[in-house]
C-alpha cells in the first residue's frame, strides 16, 4: 500500500524538521530584541589592531559604552571582521554560530545514540529547536562567539585522546577569551599531560602575539585590566549569572561579592574539578566537561545569560549520566529545554539596581541558571555516589559468598 510521503520514515523526520522551523522562525524573532552590539565590539577591537593596537582597550563606539575586554589575540582574531561590510559581518556570525550550534549537537549527542546512527534530520530539527533557548538567541543576536568556543573546546576536548595536537584548540579558544582556561584543570586532574602541554603552549603563544603587536598595551592589560570588572558592565544586573552577580544582588554592595565570594568560588573549583575527575573516570566524559564549563560560569566575576550555552550539553548529561535521565529521557529533556527557554531570569524587576530589592521568589527566578544547572551537578554527582556504592556492595557480598 502506497502511503505517500508521510509514509516513508525518512521524509517523515524531514516534514519534522520543517514544521520545527516554522515554528522556531515564528517565535524567535519575540526573543530577538539586539542588534548585534557585542559584534560591533569586536569589530571596533579588530580595527585598532589594524590602525593602532594601543588603543585597543581605550577606543570606544560613540553610540555603545562598552569597551573591547578580551585579550589582544581575541582583537587579532577579529581584525578580518572588521574589515567586512556590518550586514556581511552580522551575517557570516550567525552563520558560524549556526554551525557550531549543530557541531555541539553532534558532539553531545554522540554519546547518547553510542551505537545509534543519528539521522541528519532529528540532528536539524534539534539544532533548529534549540535556536529559541535563551543563551543560544542572545548569543546570536549580540553577535557573540560563545558557541563556536564551545564547539571548540568539546571538538578538542572529547575528541580521540592520540590525535596530534588535541588541546592546541583549547589554548587558542583560552587565548581568545579567558574563560576557557577553567577547562586545563579538566586536563589537569584527570592527568591528559600531553593534551595540558598542547594547550599551556597554544595559550602562551597567543599571550607571546599580544606582546609582539603592542608591548605595552599587553603589560596593562595582564597587569591592571584584566581584574578591572567595571569595564564589563553592571555587576547586579540580572544577566549576570554566576555567584559574584547573585551575592551582589543578594547582599545589596555593588562593588563584589568581596570575601565571601572568594570562598564560594574556591569551594566552587575544588568540588567541581572533583566531579569533574569522577566523571570522566566513571567514562562520562561529557558530563565532565560540561561540569567544567560550569565552574567558569559559576566563578567567573560576570558570566551573562549568553555564555550559558553549556546547558546543551549539560541538559544532554543528564540524559547519560544519571539515573533520572535514563529512566524519564523525554520529559527531563522537555523540561530542561523549556525552563531555559522561557528563562526565568528575565521575569523579576531588572535594570537600574532594581535587582538589589528583589524579595525571595523574584530572587528564585532571577538566579534560576545558578539553581538549575546546580541540581543538575548534584543529580550528576548522587548517580556517581550510588554507583560507588553498589560496587562496595557488590565487592562486600563477594568477599562474603565467594564462589
Amino acid at each position: 500500500m502506497n502511503w505517500g510521503i508521510l509514509g516513508d520514515p525518512g521524509k517523515r523526520r524531514w516534514w519534522l524538521v520543517a514544521g520545527v522551523c516554522v515554528a522556531v522562525a515564528v517565535l524567535l524573532p519575540f526573543g530577538w530584541d539586539h542588534t548585534g552590539a557585542d559584534l560591533k565590539v569586536y569589530r571596533l577591537g579588530g580595527a585598532a589592531i589594524l590602525s593602532d593596537p594601543s588603543s585597543l582597550y581605550t577606543t570606544r563606539l560613540r553610540y555603545i559604552s562598552m569597551p573591547f575586554t578580551y585579550p589582544i589575540f581575541g582583537g587579532v582574531v577579529m581584525a578580518p571582521v572588521s574589515l567586512l561590510p556590518w550586514p556581511l559581518a552580522y551575517g557570516a556570525s550567525i552563520a558560524t554560530s549556526l554551525v557550531a550550534l549543530v557541531v555541539i549537537w553532534k558532539l553531545s549527542l554522540k554519546q547518547y545514540f553510542a551505537g545509534r546512527r543519528l539521522h541528519p534530520a532529528v540532528l536539524i530539527a534539534i539544532s533548529a529547536a534549540s535556536l529559541l533557548i535563551e543563551p543560544v538567541r542572545e548569543t546570536l543576536s549580540y553577535g557573540q562567539i560563545n558557541l563556536l568556543l564551545c564547539a571548540l573546546i568539546l571538538y578538542d576536548v572529547l575528541g580521540p585522546k592520540q590525535r596530534f595536537g588535541r588541546g592546541a584548540w583549547l589554548g587558542l579558544a583560552a587565548g581568545i577569551k579567558l574563560t576557557p582556561l577553567v577547562f586545563f584543570g579538566l586536563l589537569l586532574v584527570t592527568r591528559q599531560w600531553k593534551a595540558l602541554a598542547n594547550a599551556s603552549a597554544a595559550f602562551a603563544g597567543t599571550v607571546a602575539i599580544g606582546f609582539l603587536i603592542a608591548p605595552r598595551t599587553a603589560y596593562e592589560y595582564w597587569t591592571n585590566l584584566i581584574s578591572d570588572t567595571g569595564r564589563i558592565g553592571g555587576l547586579a544586573y540580572s544577566g549576570n549569572q554566576s555567584w559574584n552577580g547573585f551575592l551582589i544582588r543578594l547582599t545589596g554592595d555593588l562593588d563584589g561579592g568581596g570575601r565571601l565570594w572568594q570562598l564560594v568560588v574556591l569551594v566552587t573549583v575544588a568540588a567541581g574539578l572533583w566531579l569533574s575527575r569522577d566523571l570522566w573516570r566513571r567514562g562520562e566524559e561529557l558530563a565532565a566537561v560540561s561540569v567544567t564549563g560550569l565552574i567558569g560560569l559559576f566563578c567567573s566575576p560576570v558570566s551573562w545569560s549568553h555564555h550559558w550555552v553549556w546547558v546543551i550539553p549539560l541538559g544532554v548529561s543528564l540524559l547519560t549520566a544519571t539515573q533520572l535521565g535514563r529512566r524519564y529521557p523525554l520529559p527531563v529533556a522537555l523540561s530542561w529545554s523549556a525552563l531555559f527557554m522561557l528563562a526565568p531570569i528575565w521575569w523579576p524587576p531588572r535594570r537600574g539596581n532594581l535587582e538589589l530589592s528583589w524579595n525571595f521568589v523574584q530572587s528564585l527566578a532571577g538566579n534560576a541558571y545558578l539553581w538549575l544547572t546546580l541540581a543538575a551537578a548534584l543529580l550528576l554527582a548522587l548517580d556517581g555516589w550510588r554507583e560507588r556504592t553498589a560496587m562496595r556492595t557488590a565487592r562486600r557480598d563477594q568477599a562474603a559468598f565467594p564462589h
